[in-house]
């Protein structure tokens, strides 16, 4: 059963009913954050049969968003927090069935349509005879501190690292992280000379730019990206760093976890969770 889902997982298409399965989400949420733009999709075919198609980030991304709209964050703002999350990739890239269980440079065994396993997985993650189980030592959390700042914690050795303030009574994410200048942009010249015009070979474009990855380009609108640059001695940076040592109220999302529990489902090793959510608090 996992070499199954093991071989479909390769192959990167997720529908929506995987998606709702995995992660916890309803299947109104889900349409939700489509239809706001918190999500990206790919429809294929037309009419009553079509396909709805999302990536193994996407997938990633929504198993984050449900965790943290069941901590009491709306579907919206689940999003954007989800979204702006620094180092996002590497975490997608760990999280990963595939090259965590799998020679995924080997050539494929036609029998089995896969790879050969590793002797040893990379980590124990996917062992159909345990229970997901928090890694304190690996997992990443998003922490939010009195409903105003919110931190990512790799580890219980280092300090959050604050990526974002919540304004307006919880209604607006403003980032403390450059996104509109994450992705250093390289060839081919001409083809991004027509699609990324006036950017060129060498400037760095907003996240929601970037051409090397499709599931990155969600709509601006949805995001309503806001930047604000605070260095170690500015005072909302001081606030910031005495709200995480002394806060009466902490959210703490293991979103490792999370991950890594939607994955578990996919590959049919860990139950269906019994309740998807609904929508916005």
């Amino acid at each position: 059963m996992i070499d199954q889902a093991l071989r479909r997982y390769r192959q990167g298409g997720f529908t929506d009913d995987d998606v709702t399965r995995c992660t916890g989400l309803s299947v109104r949420a889900w349409r939700e954050l489509i239809k706001v733009g918190a999500v990206r999709t790919i429809t294929k075919g037309r009419g009553p049969g079509r396909v709805r198609l999302c990536d193994a980030i996407t997938l990633k991304r929504a198993a984050v968003i449900a965790a943290l709209n069941r901590a009491g964050l709306s579907l919206a703002m689940a999003g954007r927090i989800a979204y702006f999350m620094p180092r996002a990739e590497l975490l997608y890239h760990v999280w990963d069935p595939s090259w965590m269980l799998l020679q995924t440079g080997a050539e494929v065994n036609p029998e089995t349509g896969l790879p050969p396993y590793l002797k040893k997985p990379k980590f124990d993650w996917f062992n159909p005879d345990r229970p997901a189980s928090a890694d304190p030592k690996l997992d990443w959390l998003i922490e939010i501190y009195e409903r105003r700042f919110i931190g990512l914690v790799f580890s219980p050795e280092e300090p959050p690292l604050i990526y974002g303030e919540l304004h307006k009574a919880g209604t607006r994410f403003v980032s403390w992280y450059p996104f509109h200048e994450l992705c250093h942009l390289s060839g081919p010249a001409e083809k991004i000379a027509e699609t990324l015009a006036p950017y060129k070979i060498g400037d760095f474009l907003p996240k929601w730019l970037d051409p090397y990855s499709w599931s990155e380009r969600l709509d601006p609108g949805f995001l309503d990206y806001r930047y604000e640059d605070h260095s170690a001695d500015d005072p909302v940076c001081i606030a910031a760093e005495a709200t995480v040592g002394s806060s009466v109220f902490k959210i703490s999302v293991n979103v490792s976890l999370a991950i890594r529990k939607a994955l578990r489902r996919y590959l049919g090793i860990e139950p269906a969770p019994g309740l998807g959510l609904i929508g916005s608090p």
